[in-house]
Formats: structure tokens, sequence, C-alpha cells
């Protein structure tokens, strides 16, 4: 849990300094200088699409179907153990807490008739958010890998 709140932290701090940057030379500047070796093969927008996660996993709302609840709960481990794979280049370990995710975030779909309609709209804007920012995420560090592998040979 220590790395996962270094990685946040991380995170963070390439979102927000990239959001201020001016050109796309100082961004690169920043991100090669600010990140450690276990960092440097993301590419900014993984960075962003990671911290992405991250914040709305650390935000997601308390709802008052105590099944929801802890449906959310294990979609969130899920999640923390996803960006853990991804800081960590361990493509097992992605790929099993992609499917533990997927697993959670059917589940969620299934008990989602049974919520108020707030609840539901919230819910919904938090499931979509999180299911884009997963799947951006994986096109980019797919797109990330390929062209490591291009120059690589």
């Amino acid at each position: 849990m220590k790395s996962f709140y270094k990685l946040l932290a991380l995170l963070l701090i390439i979102n927000i300094s990239e959001s201020c940057s001016t050109s796309s030379a100082a961004s690169e500047e920043l991100h090669s200088g600010s990140l450690s070796e276990s960092y440097a093969y993301l590419s900014p927008e993984s960075i962003v699409y990671a911290s992405s996660i991250s914040n709305l996993v650390s935000s997601f709302p308390k709802f008052r179907n105590d099944a929801v609840n802890r449906e959310v709960m294990f979609l969130k481990n899920a999640l923390t153990d996803y960006l853990t794979a991804v800081r960590d280049f361990d493509q097992t370990y992605q790929r099993r807490s992609l499917e533990v995710f997927e697993k959670h975030y059917k589940n969620i779909q299934k008990l989602r008739k049974f919520i108020t309609h707030d609840d539901d709209d919230v819910l919904n804007r938090y499931m979509v958010k999180i299911k884009t920012n997963v799947n951006l995420l994986e096109a980019s560090m797919s797109k990330t890998v390929e062209t490591n592998s291009m120059s690589s040979n």
C-alpha cells in the first residue's frame, strides 16, 4: 500500500507539472528528469491515464447499498493492483488484475438496478470514466511497448 501512495504522489506531481508546461520539449525534459528507472517506460499520456484512475479510485463515493459498496471495494482493490502492475511493468499481474476488475465491474452493473436513480447516475459517471481511462492506458501502453520493441530491433 505504501508503494501505491508513492505512485499516486508521483503521478499527481507529473500530471500537474505537465498541465502547466508550455512546450513539449519542456514536458519531455520534466518527464525524463522526474521519473525513476521503474517509471521510465511510461509515456506522459500513460501517466495521465494512470493518474486519472488513481484519482477516481480515491474519490469513489459510498452508496446506500451495501452490496454495491462491497463490489466497489473489490473493484478499487483490483484497480490498485492494476496500477501497481503497470508501474512494475508486470504484464502477467496486470492482465490478472484486469480480469478481476472486469469481474467486479460486471457485478456492479448487475447491482445498479437496486440503487436509487441519483446513486445510479453518480456510479455510472465513475464507471464510465474508469473504464475509459483503463482502455486508454492499455492502448497507450501497447503503443509504447510496440514502439520500444521496434526500436530495439
